[in-house]
């Protein structure tokens, strides 16, 4: 993935969720305003402000009508030591902000590519929130495989 300030970057850390059933989505408890976007064709940008002050990324990735998002919670900067982790770390060092709500992943402010790399994941516990924390939607790489 390439942010705003033109920084590569391998995402390593996600949390999905899955709409109005799932407790933990904004989609459930709040669907409207900014959260209606993830009801939105897949690829779009759900940016919202955790706390009202730290923008967190999210890539809408239902069928259109459905409200699923990814958030993105980790990152790992081409050309640094450790990775990035917390989401609103993550929208600092891609240079995301409240201003790229909306846009596609195919902005040209943005472009995600594919590259086939192996690489251990671990399915976890979603964190830092207080409801549905015992779904397993928390993915992070933990070690790149031979």
């Amino acid at each position: 993935m390439r942010g705003a300030h033109e920084q590569l970057a391998t995402i390593v850390e996600t949390v999905a969720y899955a709409g109005v059933h799932d407790p933990a989505s904004h989609a459930a408890f709040r669907p409207g305003g900014r959260a209606a976007l993830m009801r939105g064709r897949a690829g779009l940008l759900y940016v919202y402000a955790a706390y009202g002050m730290y923008p967190c990324l999210n890539v809408v990735c239902g069928a259109e009508g459905e409200a699923a998002a990814v958030l993105v919670r980790g990152v790992w900067l081409v050309g640094e030591p450790k990775p990035v982790l917390g989401p609103g770390r993550v929208t600092r060092a891609l240079g995301v902000s409240l201003a790229d709500h909306g846009r596609s992943v195919c902005d040209e402010r943005f472009a995600i590519s594919t590259v086939r790399v192996a690489f251990a994941i671990e399915q976890l516990p979603r964190v830092g929130i207080t409801r549905g924390v015992e779904l397993p939607w928390r993915f992070v790489v933990r070690e790149r495989q031979p």
